[in-house]
């Protein structure tokens, strides 16, 4: 009798296993092309000598993946009327990749640069800035970057991630090299080393911290911790302790929020596949109150994640979390957020978002607004989409991202 009063009064009664349902239970799509089965963070294979591979990936590159499995169909559709719009309390900004652009380096993202009107704004470096190195592409080698350290005298962030695929294109020198140039001016930084988090904001009580699936140069052994975690290899379980340690670390510093970036996700698809639901619920498990994607170099969609509420079952529509300290608390899983500055030549890779998350101290609303890489005056420069609407495939882009993302939360 004992047992059953106690399993009624169980608030959680209700729910279901959480990996006996949907992200981890889900229908893999069918009939794709081959150009979208192949993904480079999965490590499987090699650009150097699988020239097939190569070919596939660049069809991708151009074509992209657009779809995903039904279920994921049918949980963003859901997901998309339950986000909150932006609300009280801290004002932070994040953008995508920061890429090489091959021009007006300074001057390339003042245009968009109203956007950015947060207490604290984070953008993750999709290229070292190392002056001592070429920037020209075709003498570094396939794949690798370098831009003058120019690019950051125009950029409107406070903090930049340095961990990434691209973060050793020019070795262990440019990754230091690069580190200097952001220190110069003044720019906080995250993701090298013991230097895994990082403060600002009014109150200075919110932490960033930093990590990647890999680097691209898997020739160099470096003497750096990158803070590598391979989330893209889909037959293992990433072992995520030492994002554990730091989100326990930064907690004890006396921060009210985390933010956990992340470089992560398949390249130009349009969703997040579900293994990185998965691990989206994991992180925040673990302690994120934010977790913020990029990599796949195209905007994909977000969720609102409630810790510790049994009225919210796990499921299609949901992101609902259950962990053994009890705290109930409100958390927020964007998972890419494309490009802030490319050379790339599809829409969807030029139109990336910016995000902005308000925390107090866990999140209350988020708020999202595209801006688009284009030729100016002084060459290539971001400018709000909603600014480049003359043009009608642009035009078509901002419809697309409307219905893709949700409008509840656009600002």
């Amino acid at each position: 009798m004992l047992l059953f009063l106690l399993a009624a009064c169980d608030p959680y009664r209700a729910w279901p296993e959480p990996t006996e349902v949907f992200p981890w239970v889900y229908t893999p799509e069918a009939d794709l092309e081959p150009y979208e089965e192949v993904r480079w963070e999965t490590e499987t294979w090699d650009p150097d000598t699988d020239r097939d591979e190569v070919g596939l990936y660049l069809t991708k590159a151009l074509l992209h993946r657009p779809g995903a499995p039904q279920e994921s169909l049918d949980h963003f559709q859901a997901m998309r009327d339950t986000l909150p719009p932006v609300s009280t309390g801290a004002s932070l900004n994040f953008v995508g990749d920061v890429m090489w652009m091959g021009e007006n380096w300074a001057g390339f993202a003042l245009p968009a640069s109203g956007l950015l009107d947060g207490d604290l704004r984070v953008g993750n470096l999709e290229t070292p800035t190392d002056p001592g190195s070429s920037t020209e592409p075709a003498e570094l080698g396939l794949y690798r970057y370098n831009a003058p350290p120019e690019i950051l005298d125009g950029l409107p962030l406070d903090i930049v991630q340095l961990n990434n695929n691209h973060s050793l294109d020019v070795g262990d020198s440019g990754l230091e090299a690069t580190i200097a140039e952001v220190e110069a001016r003044g720019l906080g930084w995250t993701g090298i080393d013991a230097h895994g988090v990082s403060y600002a904001g009014d109150t200075g009580d919110v932490g960033v911290i930093s990590y990647t699936w890999g680097v691209n140069r898997r020739d160099i052994t470096s003497a750096h911790d990158l803070r590598i975690i391979p989330f893209g290899h889909l037959d293992e379980e990433p072992d995520l302790a030492t994002l554990a340690a730091d989100i326990e670390a930064t907690r004890a510093l006396g921060v009210k929020s985390v933010v956990v970036l992340v470089h992560w996700g398949f390249e130009y698809e349009y969703y997040p596949d579900p293994h990185f639901l998965q691990l989206g619920r994991r992180i925040v498990a673990l302690g994120a109150d934010v977790v913020v994607g990029e990599g796949p170099h195209v905007a994909q969609p977000a969720e609102i994640c409630s810790v510790n509420d049994p009225s919210v079952v796990p499921g299609i529509g949901t992101c609902s979390i259950r962990t053994d300290d009890g705290e109930p608390r409100t958390a927020a899983i964007l998972y890419s957020l494309g490009n802030f500055g490319t050379t790339m030549p599809t829409l969807p890779c030029q139109a990336g978002i910016v995000a902005t998350v308000t925390l107090d101290p866990d999140v209350t609303g988020l708020g999202w607004a595209a801006a688009v890489t284009m030729e100016g005056e002084a060459g290539l420069e971001i400018v709000p989409l909603a600014d480049a609407l003359d043009d009608s495939e642009r035009a078509d882009e901002a419809e697309r991202l409307d219905a893709h993302l949700g409008v509840g939360w656009k600002r």
